[in-house]
């Protein structure tokens, strides 16, 4: 299993069904060549913008995030992030990307992750993560 050095610097980040710290903070490099940088608060994913962390679920692998008003594709929005851990390799899904409220974002089912490699989001690949320094 993947371990990253979570931290959590704000409490109302950390809600969802397990209130500990967001275990997947750190930074990374997808299979497409983009980097992405997870904190506490906020995600972000070259090319894509910020996406501001209201909410997540580690049990669930998941998080609610709203998009930043200065992203290029649907600003203010909100977007949900579903993940799994597949021992070795670190898969993440943008299962939302344009909802318009939280709400509506929370309700978006939970990606398939039983094989990321083709298909499971949105009918296209998950997005792999490997940690960098």
């Amino acid at each position: 299993m993947l371990r990253f050095a979570p931290i959590c610097l704000f409490a109302l980040a950390c809600t969802g069904g397990d209130t500990s710290d967001l275990e997947i903070v750190g930074s990374f490099s997808d299979n497409f060549g983009g980097a992405h940088t997870i904190t506490a608060d906020t995600w972000t994913m070259d090319g894509a913008g910020v996406f501001h962390i209201t909410t997540f679920d580690n049990d669930a692998d998941f998080l609610i995030a709203q998009n930043d008003a200065n992203n290029e594709y649907n600003p203010d929005l909100w977007s949900r992030m579903d993940w799994f851990d597949a021992g070795t390799t670190l898969w993440f899904c943008q299962s939302a990307f344009d909802a318009a409220t939280e709400a509506d974002a929370l309700a978006t089912a939970a990606a398939d992750p039983s094989d990321p490699a083709t298909t499971g989001c949105g009918g296209f690949s998950w997005t792999q993560l490997t940690a960098t320094p």
